[in-house]
């Protein structure tokens, strides 16, 4: 039985107000660089899920979102969050939300916040009960989860109950919205006064310019031009980015540690802590963490490369439908993704031809590696960094990754519907094909010191391509050479990718 203390001390506004901000753990870690996310705007009689990874930020986004209901007026004790980890069963969970229901039954609205809610099994009944008996028309609740796969499988049995429409991702942070959100905190600590300036000249341009792939060339080309002058400054940022990923506490470790104590480094801790996570998320779906090693270490030992499941399969000695079992739960846990090859005469995806392997963000790639080796996470990314050939495939799974928060809509726009690659008998590969609307664009990185711009395959069906570079910039009738990190700092996400 759940003590209503118990639920109280996970409420703390209730007791603090709006001044619960300066003592909870969650702001305290999120220093010294807040990173903010897209809002959401609730509308009530609605639930609302919001899928990510764990240490993306997602408590720290509901709790931002509740400081925010009360500098809005909203009365402290109408605004619930329950931590799902805390709970034994569904009844537990049942109690407490129903504790909250009686004390606000009068009050015009609420808010109920059900964090890490797929920790508890069946959760989506408690959810369902609260709509058929009409209690949510006053309320909204926003539900996470980091298991994608239950919080999508028992979302879709939500049918017709405020659901549709309402499902966001919270993902490592684009490589544009790192720039927005560091620079300010940057720029002070330099003692380059003029690099200073570029810096917040930077923000500037790129904060009224972007990249719609929907655009004519020329138009994408000019927006290009605009960031072009900071190719210096982009260089600077991309390889911190490339260090610590799209992840707010690696990102504030790194920042911390090179402004406060003059050195470059990262804690072993915070790949522990996400290792452990990964493996125990894992678990939790009843997967082996012997047969997850090896299928990890086969994706990086083929990293960017292409094969086929019944290859992998052979390769860790499972079963061609266990492989499949375990690549699916990596994938919907956040941790790597699918990327398959492009049949144009089917006009659809080769389900069982060769796929290729990425994981969601460089950080991940880097804790599974520190996993697999037993090596620190920091000499494995000084490793990385002085490897030109590797580090251009993490480039490549970085520019996937973005492609993949372009245009993804959860559930109604998943990346196989427009994201792949391509090959063919004779030899022809290209990195990326990204279907925009009716056209097709087909991108392929080369982010080397020397880039032969022959070595892009072009093919008949497809008439627009990116040719992403280490440093040269290009255009032709059917071609834009760029460099890679102008244009992920020019590409900005979906709207359902806060």
């Amino acid at each position: 039985m759940v003590k209503i203390a118990e639920i109280v001390n996970q409420n703390p506004w209730w007791r603090e107000g709006k001044d619960f901000t300066k003592f909870d753990p969650n702001f305290k870690r999120a220093e010294p660089v807040f990173f903010k996310r897209k809002e959401i705007f609730f509308e009530k009689g609605k639930i609302y899920t919001l899928r990510g990874p764990r240490q993306v930020g997602k408590t720290t986004y509901i709790k931002e979102i509740v400081a925010k209901l009360i500098q809005k007026n909203i009365p402290a004790r109408q605004i619930c969050y329950l931590s799902i980890d805390f709970f034994t069963s569904r009844k537990e969970l049942r109690n407490a939300i129903n504790y909250f229901l009686d004390f606000n039954r009068d009050k015009s609205e609420f808010y109920i916040f059900l964090d890490e809610i797929t920790a508890l099994d069946d959760w989506n009944l408690e959810l369902k009960s609260i709509v058929d008996q009409g209690m949510i028309q006053k309320g909204v609740i926003l539900a996470t989860g980091s298991s994608a796969v239950k919080l999508k499988e028992k979302g879709e049995l939500l049918p017709g109950r405020g659901l549709e429409g309402n499902e966001y991702y919270i993902k490592p942070l684009c490589f544009r919205e790192f720039i927005l959100q560091s620079i300010d905190y940057i720029t002070p600590r330099f003692s380059d006064n003029n690099f200073c300036n570029s810096l917040k000249n930077l923000y500037i341009s790129l904060k009224n310019c972007s990249v719609i792939l929907s655009n004519d060339m020329n138009s994408i080309r000019a927006e290009i031009e605009k960031v072009l002058p900071f190719k210096r400054e982009l260089d600077y940022l991309f390889r911190i980015y490339l260090i610590t990923g799209g992840f707010p506490a690696v990102i504030n470790n790194y920042l911390s540690k090179l402004t406060d104590q003059k050195e470059e480094k990262i804690d072993r801790l915070l790949a522990e802590v996400f290792i452990r996570d990964i493996l125990g998320d894992l678990s939790k779906l009843q997967k082996q963490e012997t047969t997850t090693r090896q299928i990890l270490k086969a994706i990086i030992d083929r990293y960017g490369s292409r094969y086929s499941f019944s290859s992998l399969s052979k390769e860790i000695e499972k079963t061609h439908i266990t492989a499949i079992d375990y690549l699916e739960c990596l994938e919907d846990s956040f941790i790597t993704f699918i990327l398959y090859a492009y049949d144009f005469n089917r006009k659809e995806p080769k389900l069982k031809g060769d796929k290729k392997f990425y994981f969601f963000d460089p950080f991940i790639l880097n804790s599974v590696k520190s996993y697999l080796s037993g090596n620190d996470v920091w000499h494995v990314i000084t490793d990385l960094l002085e490897n030109e050939d590797f580090q251009s495939k993490i480039v490549e799974g970085v520019v996937i990754a973005h492609l993949l928060m372009y245009h993804e809509l959860p559930l109604m726009k998943l990346g196989k519907t427009f994201l792949w690659y391509y090959y063919d008998k004779v030899g022809k590969e290209i990195d990326a094909i990204l279907r925009d609307e009716d056209n097709y664009w087909g991108i392929e990185v080369k982010y080397q010191t020397e880039m032969n711009k022959k070595e892009l395959k072009e093919i008949s069906v497809i008439k627009k391509y990116l040719l992403l570079s280490k440093n040269e910039f290009a255009q032709t009738a059917t071609t834009i050479v760029v460099p890679v990190n102008v244009f992920l700092a020019l590409l900005t996400p979906s709207d359902k990718n806060l």
